[in-house]
């Protein structure tokens, strides 16, 4: 009886589409951003695509989830200010989710800087290519 009125309270809480998939807000800084911006403009593709990638890409140079990497203290521009940079919501898979939350704990960081790494990285071998 308590199961169907939790039920008939919350309708739908998870939809078909969106099983596995998991939002999380992270915050990067106003010229990553702005990058980030930019660069799915030029590409014609989505900003969360391009995170994807990069978030790919970290996973691929460093596919141990138990391997500590070395994040930069207080996340690059970050530091100090709460409320500096920009929001930006993140659609991940589930598996990536997890291994970047596994990343994040051993390597005694957050998942935000996990990203800002990863975004860093990406734009780094950008420029290097243009």
């Amino acid at each position: 009886m308590l199961q169907s009125v939790y039920e008939m309270a919350r309708p739908e809480a998870s939809s078909p589409a969106m099983d596995g998939i998991r939002f999380i807000q992270c915050r990067l800084p106003v010229d990553q951003y702005e990058w980030l911006r930019y660069r799915a403009f030029r590409q014609r593709s989505s900003m969360n695509s391009i995170v994807l990638r990069a978030v790919g890409s970290l996973q691929e140079t460093s596919d141990d989830a138990a391997t500590p990497l070395a994040l930069a203290a207080g996340s690059h521009a970050l530091s100090g200010a709460k409320s500096a940079g920009v929001k930006f919501n993140v659609r991940l898979p589930d598996d990536t989710y997890e291994w970047l939350r596994a990343k994040a704990f051993y390597s005694r960081g957050s998942i935000n800087q996990l990203m800002i790494m990863a975004i860093a990285r990406l734009s780094a071998r950008a420029e290097l290519v243009s």
